[in-house]
């Protein structure tokens, strides 16, 4: 898990060390973040609108709520892990919302933040070994990245109206990596996640 929780930390540290002036009446509205609930295997989090079921065998951590308005990051972020055993591969899945009404906005789109993703990925000894793909993911396009490192990971990012939604899957393979992600559901309430659907427009 170390490796791992070093790659998660990496990307709520890429923008810490920026600082953002809060304007009195900002272009977007600030999202209002709550920690969320987990219940068993799934995790809901009304204030972004939305709601995550792990794979099978997954235990959902602690949800967090990190940073404070008026600076990045502002970020709500919960993991669900499988431990490794002699016989299977480690699983692990992070979420986090990145609150974007703070950032510049040619830092807002799904391609700036896949490309802080990236750079911050590099900077811990992952490099991409999948370019950048588009995939449907709770009824939504993210864009995805591949990467290998202690573990092989797939990040998927989509940035809707208020909040960047961040997925990271990892384990030992691309192979259990997919599988990992095909038996995890994601809903998106519209109007509180602000996303669109995979048949609408990509930001």
């Amino acid at each position: 898990m170390h490796n791992f929780a070093l790659t998660i930390v990496s990307f709520t540290l890429f923008a810490s060390a920026q600082t953002v002036t809060v304007h009195s009446k900002p272009p977007t509205p600030v999202p209002r973040m709550e920690v969320g609930l987990v219940n068993g295997r799934t995790y809901k989090n009304s204030s972004i609108g939305v709601e995550l079921t792990a794979a099978d065998g997954l235990a959902f951590g602690t949800p967090e709520l990190k940073g404070e308005p008026g600076t990045v990051p502002l970020l709500v972020t919960v993991t669900a892990l499988r431990n490794e055993t002699l016989f299977s591969p480690k699983y692990v899945m992070a979420f986090y919302a990145d609150a974007l009404v703070y950032y510049p906005k040619d830092q807002r789109s799904t391609d700036a933040y896949m490309r802080k993703v990236i750079n911050s990925n590099r900077q811990t000894g992952y490099e991409v070994v999948q370019g950048n793909s588009n995939v449907s993911f709770g009824g939504v396009s993210f864009a995805r990245n591949d990467f290998r490192g202690a573990l092989y990971e797939a990040v998927l990012v989509k940035s809707c109206d208020a909040q960047a939604f961040v997925f990271i899957f990892a384990s030992s393979g691309k192979d259990s990596v997919d599988k990992l992600i095909g038996q995890t559901d994601l809903k998106l309430e519209p109007t509180r996640s602000a996303c669109h659907s995979a048949g609408g427009s990509s930001k």
